[in-house]
């Protein structure tokens, strides 16, 4: 428990520093969306491959199927529970988007990767990539059509956005890499390694950037985020591990530790992405991922250590 303790408390202080240096405009606020792109389509896709490329156990490949089928339930539950949280809560239309997609995504990419490869190494990365191919299907479906429903927008789902981008990429051709025991040379593998070092801290960093932006009196002003951070950052972890439990499946302790972590995780930043491009409620999806990120160095642990 202490590595996820020291895991999260490490994570944060990045956090803070991205908030600080972007507060003093030691970077300017306007790089934030170039670090943002670079991470997702250089640093991470490379950390992903890495992982994945470095792996000599092929049981591991048996746990594939099990995190998929797992990670895809825990989402159906999650929006079931959003549906009843929405109605008991009576949440206005034009807000109903947001709750359900935070409900049913945290931020997997972001602060998953970084913490899962903080506390199980190459093993745990590997399963919380191949759990995401699944999460970004859903985020670039349903979760497009939560945040743009009850908005005067056209909104056409994707499918080449959905399936192929570089994530994705990076695991497809990992998991070839790593089933055909593959090694790449001293030279490339170097490079890779680099890129791969980056990730981490640069991304909650660039987290505490985005934070930086927001101002924080008007964050707080919508005393109805406190619910929602609640809900997601306490409520559906709690419920995922009871279901977990459950599910007529049999899953080693690594597996459920994981999935029990992807649920405990802050908000997804990728729905500010999707608001800013379709023009809907950006306002609350920024509040949504300030408080939990805020909130998460003290539910995590809490979480993890209540579950397991």
């Amino acid at each position: 428990m202490s590595v996820v303790v020291s895991s999260v408390v490490i994570l944060f202080i990045l956090i803070f520093v991205g908030f600080y240096i972007g507060r003093r405009g030691i970077i300017r606020q306007e790089c934030t969306p170039d670090l943002s792109n670079f991470i997702l389509k250089v640093t991470m896709p490379v950390t992903v491959f890495v992982s994945m490329i470095q792996q000599e156990n092929l049981s591991l490949a048996g746990k594939i199927w099990q995190i998929m089928f797992m990670t895809l339930v825990l989402h159906l539950v999650s929006f079931l529970i959003g549906l009843g949280v929405i109605r008991a809560l009576r949440i206005p239309k034009q807000e109903q988007g947001i709750w359900l997609f935070n409900c049913m995504f945290t931020n997997n990419g972001f602060m998953g990767f970084p913490l899962g490869l903080s506390i199980w190494g190459n093993d745990g990365l590997f399963l919380m990539a191949v759990a995401n191919v699944v999460s970004n299907f859903l985020i670039f479906s349903m979760g497009l059509k939560f945040l743009t429903k009850y908005y005067p927008v056209k909104e056409k789902i994707n499918l080449k956005r959905m399936v192929v981008n570089n994530l994705n990429l990076a695991v497809v051709i990992g998991f070839v890499f790593y089933l055909a025991q593959i090694h790449l040379p001293e030279i490339p593998m170097k490079l890779l390694n680099y890129l791969s070092d980056i990730t981490a801290g640069l991304s909650m960093i660039v987290v505490g950037l985005s934070l930086s932006r927001m101002q924080i009196r008007q964050v707080f002003s919508n005393k109805k985020i406190f619910l929602l951070a609640a809900v997601r950052l306490l409520a559906l972890p709690c419920i995922c591990a009871a279901v977990l439990k459950w599910l007529p499946i049999s899953a080693d302790s690594e597996l459920v530790s994981i999935l029990i972590l992807m649920s405990a995780l802050p908000a997804a930043s990728s729905q500010t992405i999707l608001t800013e491009q379709y023009g809907t409620n950006t306002q609350d999806a920024s509040r949504a991922i300030l408080v939990t990120t805020l909130f998460c160095v003290v539910t995590i642990p809490f979480v993890m250590s209540l579950a397991l």
